[in-house]
């Protein structure tokens, strides 16, 4: 099985890739490398030190079907960041889904990755004029969007995003109950049960000897 790669820059944002890093893990059993230009410590927009486990040059992307871009409150470190932006570009033509959320989508454009692709994003309509390589023809005002294997989604509607790239990956057919609440919720759905079997192998674990 194929593992998931996870880009980390400074200011990168926790919670649009938490809820799909940790269905992958948890749900799917896959694994995932984060990677980065460096493996000196990289804070997130809320302040968590973060090492990646692989630098870029590390990487061999044939073990990889997915990497994921988080967005990041503050993107101009990422997209001054040449290795970053040529590790990008070196993923033109390769049979990979790449994932970017949020202020991402600038990254794979300055990559030249949307020159011909459709995408979405949290990007101020400001920068499309600003920026020569962002094109504002390609851009669809939309939660998520899928064009090829390049998948964008906005932050805000970080669960359609995850729900959208579990789906391409074809992990699951509908993804329509994860990452979803309801408004309207019965106590039924507060009391969690493992099954006798599930219970047992916990009790087994639980009760061995640390020593």
């Amino acid at each position: 099985m194929k593992k998931v790669a996870c880009l980390l820059y400074p200011n990168f944002s926790l919670y649009e890739i938490a809820p799909l890093t940790s269905t992958l893990v948890l749900n799917f059993g896959r694994k995932i490398d984060f990677i980065a230009s460096t493996k000196e410590t990289i804070y997130s927009e809320d302040g968590l030190p973060c090492h990646a486990n692989k630098t870029l040059e590390e990487v061999n992307i044939e073990e990889y079907d997915c990497i994921l871009c988080p967005g990041t409150i503050d993107f101009t470190s990422a997209l001054r960041d040449e290795r970053l932006i040529r590790f990008l570009a070196g993923l033109d033509g390769k049979p990979i889904k790449i994932a970017a959320i949020s202020s991402a989508p600038l990254l794979l454009a300055k990559a030249g990755l949307l020159e011909n692709t459709l995408y979405t994003g949290g990007i101020w309509q400001n920068f499309i004029d600003y920026f020569d390589f962002l094109s504002g023809e390609n851009f669809r005002p939309l939660p998520v969007c899928e064009d090829g294997n390049i998948i964008t989604g906005t932050g805000f509607t970080v669960n359609a995003f995850s729900r959208q790239v579990i789906t391409s990956l074809g992990l699951i057919e509908d993804a329509t109950m994860y990452f979803k609440e309801s408004d309207d919720y019965s106590a039924e759905d507060f009391i969690f049960e493992l099954s006798d079997e599930e219970f047992e192998e916990f009790k087994a674990t639980f009760e061995k000897d640390p020593n």
